[in-house]
């Protein structure tokens, strides 16, 4: 029998992962972009937009763990939560898991996305069914800009922050986020490889500090990802990021009180980072 792969086309990285494929479960294509699902012998079901692997069932809960509960333990009250992208519906599963949180709107343009998931991931999907959940099928980028001092955390769970979803990382983009954001906002996106996508990881943070006046960056190892070393944005208009503000109580697998305060990057290496002194 012949050994069949799925190779990328991620046209934003030096490097091609192949994955084994046991079953093509899904093909399709929605308004906005083709979406396949696949069975891998180890990575399980794989969700791949316009050819590039997005999470897959054995790792996705790092990326979702480590974009929500940072912000969210960050913050001492996080009542009120936008989630812009995020259709597989993991970031809103690790947002719901805290009691805090009174309302958590999705916010994604494509839905049948979002079926697919329900269809083909239930783990991540699970959220969806919580009645605090609202889910909102319209472009983030507008939506935002209808709402001032509405939320306590905004998490930008989106695709590559290139091409289409460009706009998620631009400095306007951030000062519609600032004021949709109460007096005490958080907000945090993924913003690519530290060592793959150095330039855009500058270009997010310089435009965060036109904006915000709390700027920082963590990182988790995601072993789906091109570079494995994953970052993250965070921006805030008060309270300090680096550690939690309150006691962790919600179920995970890696996140905690230290693996917060860890995931920060330490100030020498993130000044070199920033300012283009660490070059590889």
């Amino acid at each position: 029998m012949m050994d069949v792969f799925f190779i990328e086309r991620d046209p934003y990285a030096p490097l091609r992962h192949c994955y084994p494929v046991s079953k093509i479960l899904y093909e399709g294509k929605s308004e906005y972009q083709e979406i396949m699902v696949i069975e891998s012998p180890h990575f399980g079901r794989v969700l791949i937009l316009d050819g590039v692997a997005q999470c897959d069932e054995k790792f996705e809960f790092i990326y979702h763990e480590f974009i929500s509960h940072i912000p969210l333990y960050a913050h001492p009250n996080p009542e009120n939560v936008l989630i812009i992208g995020g259709g597989d519906g993991g970031a809103l599963r690790e947002v719901l898991k805290h009691k805090e949180v009174k309302r958590a709107v999705l916010v994604d343009i494509d839905k049948q996305v979002i079926e697919v998931s329900k269809s083909f991931f239930p783990t991540m999907s699970v959220a969806f069914e919580d009645p605090r959940a609202i889910v909102v099928n319209e472009d983030g980028y507008k939506y935002v800009q209808d709402y001032e001092q509405e939320f306590d955390v905004i998490i930008v769970d989106s695709t590559d922050p290139v091409g289409f979803a460009h706009v998620l990382t631009t400095e306007e983009f951030f000062r519609y986020v600032f004021r949709a954001l109460k007096e005490d906002g958080i907000y945090v996106g993924q913003t690519e490889s530290i060592h793959y996508h150095p330039d855009i990881v500058r270009r997010v943070q310089k435009s965060l500090k036109k904006v915000f006046p709390i700027v920082d960056l963590y990182t988790a190892v995601i072993p789906g990802y091109a570079g494995y070393w994953w970052s993250f944005s965070i921006a805030s208009k008060k309270h300090p990021v680096r550690n939690p503000s309150r006691e962790v109580s919600v179920q995970t697998k890696l996140y905690s009180a230290d693996m917060h305060r860890h995931a920060f990057l330490p100030e020498s290496f993130y000044q070199k980072l920033i300012s283009g002194e660490y070059q590889v």
